[in-house]
């Protein structure tokens, strides 16, 4: 990977982008399709910047600095349909514009988004479907500045302090009213998510009424 391979250079924070992938990898090794027309990214962090207080709510962190960088290349009138989907897959009306894939790498974090700018490929594997940004009013050119601002938007706010808002903010743009699918237990369960905690573990509700704190799953 390009992204593993400009870490070890040493720097603190890197960005490799590219307008189209051979070999893209969605969570748990599915495989992301990565046509032309959109924007695929890999931001490298030194794990200095993510102690492990830090690292726990860092995919909500990452997801909200992808919808703020994300809103602000749509028209303000559209923006009200872009949700989160925890923890930090991007929706538009309910369909899925990115996804991020997180991993680590010796000294660093690796953090992958594949962004639908101008197309939707097509989801044959029974994930969510997916949308387009241009379809909510975004320039069709916007892929490059767009993974450059969300780089930026990530490199500046580790430098400072958690914010202490992170969670309620992540609240007010996540996706509540709609059930989800539990995609990888047997039966895939229909679960509607009730709440969020400090942790960043998400609490869901299942059809017959007992509740549960997911730590780690696929959400379809």
């Amino acid at each position: 990977m390009e992204a593993a391979r400009a870490a070890a250079s040493g720097h603190d924070f890197l960005l490799v982008t590219a307008e189209r992938q051979t070999q893209g990898r969605g969570t748990k090794g599915r495989a992301w399709q990565s046509p032309q027309g959109n924007i695929y990214l890999t931001a490298a962090v030194h794990r200095n910047f993510l102690p492990p207080e830090r690292m726990r709510l860092f995919p909500l962190e990452a997801g909200l600095a992808l919808w703020e960088t994300a809103a602000s290349f749509l028209p303000p009138a559209q923006r009200n349909g872009l949700r989160l989907k925890w923890p930090n897959d991007l929706l538009w009306n309910q369909r899925k514009v990115a996804g991020m894939l997180m991993e680590s790498t010796g000294d660093y974090l690796l953090i992958g988004a594949g962004i639908n700018i101008g197309l939707a490929p097509e989801v044959s594997d029974g994930g969510t479907a997916s949308a387009a940004l241009i379809e909510a009013g975004a320039d069709p050119e916007c892929g490059l500045p767009l993974a450059k601002d969300f780089f930026e938007h990530l490199r500046k706010a580790l430098t400072l302090a958690l914010r202490q808002t992170l969670l309620e903010e992540w609240k007010l743009k996540a996706l509540w009213e709609v059930p989800l699918r539990l995609r990888d237990r047997p039966g895939q369960s229909a679960v509607l998510p009730v709440d969020i905690n400090s942790e960043g573990h998400l609490r869901v509700r299942f059809n017959d009424g007992h509740e549960e704190w997911l730590v780690s799953e696929y959400l379809t």
